[in-house]
């Protein structure tokens, strides 16, 4: 989630926001809070399998074969840009200098990213 949130927000620094992914431009911020955000907390530490529907979303999950989460389309690709967005803004680091930081380091800082509304 950490990666794609980077790599959303280089793209965006380098493109604009105007031409962001689909999967986080029809994501509304409402169901990104009060929806999204509450399932992925609790899965954090996931692995392997059990991390498909987060990362596609239930319908793409089920194709593959793998158990639906209740997730909409690609809910964690959503999140990991609202993350990093909300990391940027909370450190005053640019994307350049957050590709460099480890995943780990990113998700302890951002801790209240999980309670609140993004930045």
């Amino acid at each position: 989630m950490v990666c794609e949130g980077l790599a959303e927000n280089f793209a965006t620094s380098m493109f604009g926001e105007d031409m962001v992914g689909p999967w986080i431009s029809k994501t509304d911020m409402d169901t990104l809070n009060n929806y999204i955000k509450p399932l992925i907390k609790d899965v954090l530490d996931a692995k392997g399998d059990n991390i498909s529907a987060y990362l596609w979303g239930d319908e793409l999950a089920k194709l593959r074969g793998f158990f639906p989460q209740g997730m909409p389309y690609c809910a964690v690709y959503a999140c990991g840009y609202h993350m990093i967005k909300h990391y940027l803004k909370k450190t005053g680091k640019s994307i350049v200098e957050a590709t460099l930081i480890p995943a780990s380091d990113i998700l302890q800082e951002i801790e209240d990213f999980w309670n609140g509304q993004p930045a």
